[in-house]
């Protein structure tokens, strides 16, 4: 059984065109999660009467929490993550399934793993209104100082399309309430020696509306200096 967890803020112009392309590609056995982070806009009324379980922040509470309100609430064996902006495609959620059923703990969707690990060619899977020239220098930066501290080898750190068995994922303990929680998922699989693989997807320009993590004062900033905090903190006391 598959448990998707879809966290939204404030997506009302995208939610149920996402919710629905889900449908198609999971069975009737498997579950819908969709956390209604403290929206503010028509995101409720949208999702309310789809054929999903809703859990529903009074208030913002962040990403991080969120996703662990998911883990908590989930029922599937496998459980998968996708944002609620619509960015990611479902239809390439087999791919990540099939790293599980290979034998990987831990599969993350990628915008920057190579299509062909022999010549480390990368195609282009993602347009400028998808991914910003500042958000990509970002994530290389903030990708890079995992991989040199954790002795990791990952492209896309800042990943929200992922999957991981869930007894596994539960094993990690998660703490972080927000963005940085996706940091954190990277950090303890390592040091938890969990088996991880990067798979190519294409990243997507949203249909409507904007970022809520950067249409805020700072946004960028705060982002960064949260994850740095994890990174830190999880060298020095993660074990």
């Amino acid at each position: 059984m598959i448990s998707l967890v879809v966290p939204v803020l404030n997506e009302q112009n995208n939610i149920l065109n996402l919710l629905t392309k889900i449908k198609i590609v999971l069975s009737e056995n498997d579950e819908i999660i969709v956390v209604d982070d403290g929206s503010t806009d028509q995101t409720y009324d949208q999702i309310k009467n789809f054929p999903c379980k809703v859990i529903r922040h009074e208030r913002n509470l962040g990403k991080g929490k969120s996703l662990i309100d998911g883990i908590n609430s989930a029922k599937g064996d496998i459980i998968v993550f996708i944002d609620g902006d619509g960015q990611d495609d479902p239809s390439e959620l087999p791919k990540l399934l099939l790293g599980i059923k290979n034998g990987y703990d831990f599969v993350i969707g990628s915008r920057f793993v190579p299509d062909d690990t022999k010549n480390n060619a990368v195609k282009k899977r993602y347009d400028s209104k998808a991914l910003s020239p500042v958000n990509f220098i970002g994530n290389k930066a903030l990708t890079f100082l995992l991989n040199t501290l954790f002795s990791l080898n990952i492209y896309d750190s800042q990943s929200g399309f992922k999957c991981f068995k869930s007894d596994k994922l539960r094993s990690l303990n998660l703490i972080s309430e927000r963005y940085e929680i996706e940091t954190e998922m990277i950090i303890k699989s390592k040091k938890n020696k969990l088996k991880i693989l990067e798979i190519p997807v294409y990243r997507y320009e949203r249909e409507n509306g904007v970022s809520n993590l950067f249409d805020i004062p700072f946004g960028r900033m705060k982002f960064m200096l949260r994850v740095l905090k994890v990174i830190i903190y999880g060298y020095i006391f993660w074990k």
